[in-house]
């Protein structure tokens, strides 16, 4: 989806980037293959560290043979983890893996349990508007096409933080159920009441998951479509009213005019520019989509995170600020996932912002941002 170069050095640049990253995930799992070798299913204190990792996360199984095969993927992911560590300098990476609630999961599994399939091609009336020109808010395209922000000022302040400011609620668990857009919805809606009157209110992601006829439930869905049935809807009810299952349920209907918070209407972010991406995580908010879910990802714990990853949109996450590392270091997202506080960096991870050559940005940050306006 990236934008093709206009010079040879720059691809050649790019595919020896790509090279140096594919190498090194392939000699880290090598490393962590010998690693497991080196030692038996029995090694005391792999299992002691085992029993640790289950009682912090609060883990059980419901058969020995179950723990058994739990304990084996465990120990496998650590080795993958302490392999990775172990060469990210060299191999460029300026984050670090660890145990998450999610180690004793293998990718497969944890990619099917936790992100989505990207969704099938989008009507015309929802395609993605491109334009580097006219004024911030700027409506473009055919009539029925969403409005889209353009700003590509430099303007914006150098770091945000929407946490800071009270307006992000505790990071929140989707569970089994691909209803991460939902939340990413949410998230940002909250976000914009509390800017708008002081009040930060936990709204409901079951009622959009239940209830939401743009969008699929735990089988996926895209978080404008979400904001356009939140406005059209006359707004969401709390938390509290309408609880998160985690499956899809049919509607409460009951519940559809208990109406806590509404929107006016949502505003699609110019695809493919950090830039107005910046500016506008510089007024509320933002949801996003991004591909997620590779080794990497699923065991990322701190620092910033720069790949490896693609462009197929498999998971809705909300962008509440961003910042630069210490001494002119790297510039990165703050990004509020929805896998509960037991993963990442308490619930969040930085993903690299800015990244040359990538103008979809890190992992697809940058080709659908949406938020919502009041």
């Amino acid at each position: 989806m990236a934008s093709s170069s206009k010079g040879s050095l720059p691809c050649v640049l790019l595919l020896l980037a790509v090279f140096h990253h594919g190498c090194s995930s392939a000699r880290a799992h090598r490393r962590a293959g010998d690693m497991e070798r080196s030692m038996s299913t029995d090694d005391s204190s792999m299992i002691e560290r085992f029993q640790r990792w289950k009682a912090a996360y609060n883990k059980s199984y419901a058969t020995v043979a179950e723990e058994r095969r739990r304990f084996r993927v465990y120990a496998r992911n650590m080795a993958y983890i302490e392999a990775t560590n172990a060469e990210a300098e060299a191999a460029g990476l300026t984050y670090e893996l660890g145990e998450t609630a999610y180690t004793d999961l293998t990718n497969q599994e944890f990619m099917a349990m936790y992100t989505a399939p990207a969704p099938a091609q989008l009507p015309a009336d929802e395609s993605v508007i491109t334009t580097r020109a006219g004024p911030v808010d700027a409506v473009g395209g055919a009539p029925g096409q969403l409005p889209v922000y353009v700003n590509l000022s430099t303007s914006a302040p150098a770091s945000v933080d929407w946490r800071a400011s009270g307006a992000v609620t505790p990071v929140k668990n989707q569970g089994r159920c691909g209803s991460c857009w939902a939340f990413s919805t949410v998230a940002v809606v909250e976000g914009i009441y509390q800017i708008r009157t002081g009040k930060l209110v936990s709204l409901s992601e079951q009622e959009l998951v239940d209830c939401d006829t743009l969008d699929d439930g735990c089988d996926g869905g895209i978080s404008y479509r979400a904001l356009r049935w939140i406005a059209s809807n006359g707004g969401i009810t709390t938390e509290t009213d309408y609880p998160y299952t985690g499956t899809t349920d049919a509607c409460n209907r009951a519940k559809l005019s208990h109406n806590a918070v509404s929107i006016a209407g949502l505003r699609r972010v110019a695809t493919r520019s950090e830039a107005s991406l910046a500016n506008a995580v510089a007024g509320q908010p933002v949801a996003v989509s991004i591909e997620a879910g590779g080794d990497n990802f699923q065991h990322y714990k701190k620092g910033v995170y720069n790949g490896p990853c693609g462009t197929n949109l498999n998971h809705g996450v909300t962008v509440v600020g961003y910042g630069q590392e210490a001494a002119g270091g790297d510039r990165y997202w703050i990004v509020k996932n929805s896998w509960g506080q037991g993963w990442g960096d308490d619930g969040y991870i930085r993903m690299k912002k800015d990244v040359a050559g990538k103008p979809e940005g890190l992992c697809g940050i940058a080709i659908r941002p949406s938020y919502p306006l009041m």
